[in-house]
């Protein structure tokens, strides 16, 4: 029964995640303009900007949102939710490996670790300490 609850909790908690908010005032993903390093910029900072995923869960892929900001090392942002965006409480990106956590709405913790390789995030989530571990992957959003 515990496990199962568990279960329903994570599976609840992730499909939550399914719609995108809007990043309006994010700015993420805006090239910089011309003869301004931005080729430089954009070698150094891969991940900054709106990436779209999909969590394997129990029943199915789910879609997800992040948008990312990266400054020396710290990732902050959101994910996306159908009720809105989280914030990421804690992030970090070094030698092509993203970190972040947030807290979702019941107070559990949710870890997503990834490896960026060839444009495109792959990784796990983990909820509630390890309670359930998924896996997922996300692609950068083309700049408009």
């Amino acid at each position: 029964m515990k496990k199962m609850l568990g279960l329903i909790v994570a599976v609840f908690a992730v499909s939550c995640l399914v719609v995108a908010p809007a990043f309006a005032q994010s700015g993420g993903g805006q090239p910089p303009p011309s003869g301004q390093g931005g080729e430089k910029q954009a070698a150094a900072d891969p991940i900054t900007g709106n990436w779209e995923g999909l969590v394997d869960m129990p029943d199915g892929a789910m879609p997800f949102v992040l948008s990312l900001k990266l400054e020396e090392g710290k990732v902050t942002g959101t994910i996306g939710s159908q009720a809105g965006a989280l914030p990421i409480t804690d992030g970090s990106f070094a030698d092509g490996k993203l970190s972040v956590t947030f807290t979702y709405v019941d107070g559990s913790g949710i870890e997503m670790i990834g490896t960026l390789a060839d444009g495109q995030f792959s990784g796990s989530l983990s909820y509630g300490g390890g309670q359930m571990v998924m896996n997922w992957v996300a692609k950068k959003k083309a700049a408009k």
